[in-house]
């Protein structure tokens, strides 16, 4: 195991494994509980966007589309340098941890699969989703792991070295918005520490506030949500990030599996993509987005993927450029064999189809069309 991160303490985990162990029932713990366990107050009384201390005037998204997840900004906290296992140390140690809870990680979580420059590691997502936010560091490039659980989205950006995004608090169509003013001081007259830019972490866009329109994080290409065997089947020489052992309570009481597999929404979205398109809202998906642009290029259903699969695999050209699937036969997984430097972004079809509906519907037709006949 790498060398541990600084444990964290205070309040915070509490604080949120006590919201987000409550989320079945649609209650999130208030803004004023944890104004009462800090002794100041948060930023963002879980409401109304405008108390978050960003200028939306000119926000790059719809109005209807920010909205408030019933908490403050920075209720959750990134989970920096993360610890590590080698991969093929994992049964050791959970053979060693007779009780589900002290085992790191196990054949069927879910994980979020990275590889970098030969080098390759595994997030799984109870942690990540504990957090929404993992900043790392793999085969030498600065990297970030940016989770939106409302629509079971990944997608992980390169950085700047000392580059920190927060969790703002704020979701945009859903997903994830990140902020830019960690560690300022939100009673401090300075200026500087109010111009805050939000980040959509579905493409790594500023949406809002200070950054211009164009500035983006940079996508890793090849993302997996996968399940661990099937990606240490794959990658047998990868390790697994493991819990951070500050976090410990947080990572015992959120879940949002029951959530994932149900049909309501948490937070419902301001609008659905039609079914006469043959998906469900939730209908999980694979978008495959060009990166050079950020152009959607297609959008593959993961039912779709299934079907089409010949010896557990789905080859596919797109953009003149091979992309080879692997579709979970049971679940919502699938792995990414070989990307070709193409972006794919595993998550919900609404999530897709709200950032742009036309462009989502034609992506579709692609998709479909580039897939080969079902056998």
């Amino acid at each position: 195991m790498s060398d541990p991160s600084p444990a964290r303490s205070g309040v915070w985990p509490l604080v949120l494994s006590i919201g987000l162990a409550i989320l079945g029932g649609g209650v999130v713990i208030g803004w004023g509980v944890t104004a009462v366990l800090t002794g100041r107050s948060p930023i963002g009384d879980g409401r109304d966007p405008a108390t978050y201390g960003v200028d939306l005037a000119d926000a790059r998204l719809p109005a209807d589309a920010i909205v408030a997840t019933g908490n403050p900004r920075d209720f959750l906290v990134p989970y920096d340098r993360p610890q590590t296992l080698p991969g093929d140390e994992v049964a050791t140690w959970n053979a060693e941890h007779a009780r589900k809870w002290q085992k790191e990680v196990v054949s069927t979580d879910r994980v979020v699969g990275v590889s970098i420059g030969g080098e390759h590691r595994a997030y799984p997502l109870f942690i990540v989703d504990a957090h929404e936010i993992v900043l790392d560091e793999l085969g030498g490039v600065p990297i970030m792991v940016a989770r939106s659980p409302l629509v079971d989205e990944v997608m992980v950006f390169e950085r700047e070295p000392d580059e920190r995004l927060g969790v703002s608090g704020l979701l945009g169509d859903l997903a994830l918005l990140m902020h830019d003013a960690v560690g300022a001081d939100p009673d401090s007259d300075d200026s500087t520490a109010t111009a805050v830019s939000l980040v959509s972490a579905r493409d790594g866009r500023a949406v809002a506030g200070p950054r211009s329109e164009g500035a983006s994080c940079t996508p890793i290409p090849g993302v997996s949500i996968v399940r661990w065997r099937d990606w240490l089947a794959e990658h047998p020489e990868t390790t697994v990030v493991v819990r951070d052992p500050g976090s410990m309570q947080r990572y015992r009481r959120i879940s949002y599996d029951r959530y994932l597999d149900r049909e309501a929404w948490i937070i419902a979205p301001r609008a659905t993509p039609p079914e006469t398109l043959g998906l469900s809202p939730r209908d999980r998906v694979v978008s495959v987005i060009d990166p050079r642009n950020g152009e959607l290029l297609a959008v593959l259903p993961t039912a779709d993927l299934r079907a089409a699969a010949v010896r557990d695999r789905v080859t596919i050209e797109i953009d003149g450029r091979s992309l080879v699937l692997q579709p979970d036969p049971a679940l919502d997984a699938v792995l990414v064999v070989e990307s070709a430097g193409l972006v794919t972004r595993p998550g919900m079809w609404t999530g897709t189809w709200l950032a742009d509906p036309t462009a989502a519907e034609n992506a579709l037709a692609t998709g479909r069309t580039t897939l080969p006949p079902t056998p």
